[in-house]
């Protein structure tokens, strides 16, 4: 440091040297960091699948509790599995949102997602399946999961494998109560 300042004693006025030099030094280390993210976001540096992965994790023996008001966002690579879980009040129902999208080309990204069954056995709800597979090319799509309780209060469980490209996935959740599970309730007698 103390050679570069001799050679470029006489460029800066001399009262002002010092501070010219590190504002100068300042500007190139700037340059240099915001470059290195450049090149990942171009796509002309290759990111291993490991470190793309992003969002909330959970495990089979420590599932990722949802919140039914929160939207999330995952990338999923390197053939993982992630575990959630939701509590499910008595004669409510829980339906999950899923969009996976895959931008890799020349890479098919596989999901699977699946609601682990319960016993008693859930009860199935209209267009919401308790699994569902994606074959994903470059492109998104989207599915519903859902589930139907008519016993007491009980813990849904979501497994979401990923296979091949990396994916990314949005998680949206609805829980509610429905007439269908509930037990009808005595209306008085009109006279």
């Amino acid at each position: 440091m103390i050679f570069i300042r001799k050679n470029l004693n006489g460029f800066f006025p001399s009262s002002l040297s010092p501070l010219w030099f590190n504002l100068v030094l300042l500007f190139v280390c700037q340059g240099l960091v915001s470059c290195a993210g450049v090149a990942r976001d171009l796509g002309m540096e290759v990111v291993p699948d490991v470190e793309m992965r992003q969002g909330i994790t959970g495990t089979q023996q420590n599932p990722a509790i949802l919140d039914p008001f929160k939207k999330y966002h995952l990338v999923m690579s390197a053939n993982e599995c992630r575990f959630f879980a939701m509590k499910v009040p008595e004669k409510w129902y829980w339906k999950v949102y899923l969009t996976a999208a895959n931008h890799v080309r020349d890479r098919q990204g596989h999901l699977e997602a699946k609601i682990a069954p319960a016993d008693p056995p859930w009860s199935p709800l209209p267009d919401a399946d308790f699994q569902k597979k994606f074959n994903l090319d470059v492109e998104g799509m989207q599915a519903v999961l859902g589930v139907g309780n008519g016993q007491g209060t009980r813990m849904a469980f979501l497994k979401l494998c990923q296979d091949g490209a990396p994916l990314d996935i949005s998680i949206e959740s609805q829980i509610s109560a429905t007439n269908e599970l509930m037990v009808p309730t005595k209306t008085p007698k009109s006279e």
